[in-house]
């Protein structure tokens, strides 16, 4: 590095063979303790989490609450290091405003579905039945639910595969699974009065997230590029992991089932209505 500008009116002064190898020298050695400096700096800088970057994990946005509950999923018979991989993915957060909302909500009110009968999206649904014709005509036969209801559901629930959530579902169950923790409780100031629903709530949160990671991790799939609602749920069906896991069915047989193949969802909501004790005779009574 140049030190100062030399004049320009100046010739500067010739030096002999050993004069330049002792300056060279100088130099060198000044340029390795500037390199010195500055990794040292760098070093500081990383430590304290300052530089932007892959580098610098997010561990401000993870409780320390994750710690346990990456022992309590690892104690389900998930494999320990790819729960640890989970975890430890700069990708992993904890998401405050989702427990927050879960935590004080109340008993919705009845849903208003008069808006779906309007003919825009009675038209989207009659296309989607003669696109999905095939397919619809297959889960009827195999599990007696109308193609009507198939396309109906798909309907409320994703508008036919177009809204499907922008939360992360990793995030969401594991935030949820933590919530009944004190340092979540103290740095939210949750109402202590909500306890017993906490509690309830994390519970679920944990059951949801390693029923979660398990179908990820049979399928291999990366658990972050899965998106869904605030509530959790996912694909075009809108389930929740544990539905997944206990009504999810490969509509297209490649082995694998995907919420977001509209296949697997068709076949996944016909299987779940008829164990539910879905009747076409009871339509009426048991849907509406």
């Amino acid at each position: 590095m140049a030190l100062g500008k030399k004049s320009v009116f100046v010739k500067p002064l010739s030096l002999g063979p050993a004069a330049k190898r002792a300056d060279s020298h100088a130099a060198d050695g000044a340029q390795m303790m500037a390199w010195k400096k500055l990794i040292l700096i760098l070093t500081g800088l990383l430590i304290c989490g300052l530089l932007p970057g892959k580098m610098v994990r997010s561990d401000d946005r993870k409780p320390m609450a994750f710690i346990d509950l990456e022992q309590n999923l690892i104690q389900t018979g998930l494999p320990a290091a790819y729960v640890r991989q989970v975890f430890r993915d700069e990708r992993a957060a904890f998401l405050p405003q989702v427990v927050t909302k879960i935590a004080y909500l109340r008993k919705e009110k009845p849903a208003d579905y008069l808006h779906f009968l309007c003919p825009a999206v009675v038209a989207k649904g009659r296309q989607f039945l003669e696109i999905h014709q095939a397919t619809l005509a297959a889960a009827e036969r195999r599990y007696s639910v109308a193609k009507a209801v198939i396309v109906a559901i798909l309907t409320v629930e994703s508008d036919l595969g177009r809204v499907t959530g922008r939360y992360q579902v990793f995030n969401v169950f594991a935030s949820l699974a933590v919530m009944d923790t004190p340092e979540v409780i103290a740095s939210l100031k949750l109402d202590h009065s909500l306890m017993d629903r906490l509690r309830r709530k994390a519970a679920w949160g944990r059951a949801e997230l390693a029923a979660f990671l398990n179908y990820c991790h049979q399928n291999r799939i990366d658990p972050f590029s899965i998106k869904g609602s605030w509530a959790g749920a996912f694909g075009y069906p809108q389930f929740l992991p544990s539905s997944l896991v206990r009504c999810g069915q490969d509509g297209d047989q490649d082995g694998r089932v995907n919420l977001f193949c509209f296949s697997d969802a068709i076949f996944s909501i016909a299987n779940y209505l008829q164990r539910a004790g879905y009747s076409k005779k009871t339509l009426g009574e048991k849907l509406f």
